[in-house]
Formats: structure tokens, C-alpha cells, sequence
């Protein structure tokens, strides 16, 4: 078994024909999006899914908009009091067919009481347009690294306290 991901390939059709205005509206979506894992708001969450979602992590696919929440749901329950994703480098672009692809960077760092984790990757979505709004059809992970940092300073805590989302 190879642990090997191939790189991104991004055709210049692909990205001469990116939208601004789309890009902006999928930056927003991820921005929400990510909001909503953060904080388990499974409700909001599900408000952004098309309706054949699917989502596939490093190959391995779930389909169906229970296996996609269960996903989330097993995060939610993992051993982490606070959490964060970091969306960067969004690029979005619509075929002549009117399929909408938008690929981005992610980061996510999950706090423990001993530890901090870092995942980073990226994404390779496909989007539709739902009464106007965009949403997620197929959410497509590839995590492309990670590392346990030390725990999470309490250096600061003496300004503010850390928040527990959890």
C-alpha cells in the first residue's frame, strides 16, 4: 500500500477561466463551512450540502448525506477541546457545462490538554447552485500531512483564558 497522493493538476483552461466573483462566493462557503465543523453545528453544516453529497477523504468515499454527517460527528467526538480550520488559496472556475470546481488549502489544528495536531491538505470540490446560493455536491479531502506539536502555551492564559468549544 502506498501512502503516496498525487499531485494537483490544474489545467490552464482551468484556471484562465476562474470567476472572481465565484472564487469569492466559494471562499465564503469554505468560511462557513468551516465555522460549522468547528463549532459542531451540524445543522449549518448540513445547510450547505447539495443534495447527492458525498465526501471522499484520501480515496476512501462516503456517499450519502448520513455517512458525510458521520464524518463530522466522529471528529466532533475525537479528543480535542478546541478546534480550527484554515482555508487559503481558493480557486473556483464553471465549465461550459455549468460543473463549478473550487480547489483550496486547508489547515486544521485540533488543541488537546497534552498536545496540538496539525493536519494540512487540500481540497477538490465539486459545487452546485441551490436557489441561487452555492453548496457542497462532492467534498474531496486530501490530507497531505501531519504533526503532534507540543501543548498548547498557557502563556497567554493569563490575558484571557483559553475557550473550551467543547
Amino acid at each position: 500500500m502506498s501512502d503516496h497522493i498525487s499531485p494537483p493538476v490544474i489545467g490552464e483552461s482551468e484556471w484562465r477561466t476562474c470567476d472572481i466573483s465565484l472564487m469569492a462566493r466559494a471562499s465564503h462557503l469554505y468560511a462557513v463551512y468551516a465555522w460549522a465543523i468547528d463549532n459542531g453545528d451540524f445543522h449549518l453544516l448540513q445547510s450547505l450540502l447539495g443534495p447527492k453529497i458525498g465526501i471522499t477523504i484520501n480515496g476512501t468515499e462516503h456517499e450519502g448525506l448520513d455517512a458525510f454527517l458521520q464524518v463530522y460527528r466522529n471528529n466532533w467526538a475525537a479528543d480535542w477541546t478546541a478546534a480550527k480550520h484554515y482555508i487559503s488559496n481558493v480557486i473556483a472556475s464553471e465549465d461550459a457545462a455549468g460543473n463549478i470546481r473550487s480547489r483550496a488549502y486547508f489547515q486544521a489544528v485540533f488543541m488537546r490538554s497534552n498536545t496540538t495536531h496539525m493536519l494540512v491538505g487540500r481540497y477538490d470540490d465539486t459545487l452546485v447552485v441551490i436557489d441561487g446560493d452555492l453548496r457542497i455536491q462532492q467534498k474531496r479531502l486530501f490530507i497531505e500531512g501531519s504533526i503532534d506539536l507540543p501543548e498548547t502555551s498557557r502563556e497567554i492564559s493569563r490575558f484571557s483564558p483559553f475557550a473550551r468549544v467543547k
